[in-house]
């Protein structure tokens, strides 16, 4: 196992969130699809807003361990905040907005 850790590219937890999300299908829903944009953008807020905050040195200074800790505590809350249904309300927008202007190019197609 630890030639496997070794040997795979070091990659920065925000690369790594990016590359760990699933992106949507064709086949995917809209709620799907509105859900895992969600998730992202919140994801990529908590990445921004890290670093407007001092660092108090708790995790050391050189900044892998701080930055693994800060990242897998912001995915940790992303993850609960998408999985129980208690995100920020903008998949529901989205879903609705979608819905609406499916609705729109359906009457504009009719007549």
């Amino acid at each position: 196992m630890s030639d496997l850790l070794l040997s795979s590219p070091v990659r920065m937890p925000s690369e790594a969130l990016l590359q760990e999300m699933p992106m949507p299908s064709g086949k995917a829903s809209p709620a799907e699809a509105a859900k895992q944009f969600e998730g992202m953008l919140m994801a990529q807020i908590f990445q921004t807003m890290r670093k407007t905050v001092q660092h108090t040195g708790l995790f050391g200074n050189g900044g892998t361990a701080r930055t693994t800790y800060e990242y897998l505590l912001d995915q940790a809350v992303v993850d609960h905040a998408m999985t129980s249904g208690k995100g920020w309300g903008l998949a529901s927008r989205l879903e609705d907005a979608w819905a609406t202007r499916q609705e729109s190019e359906k009457i504009k197609t009719q007549a």
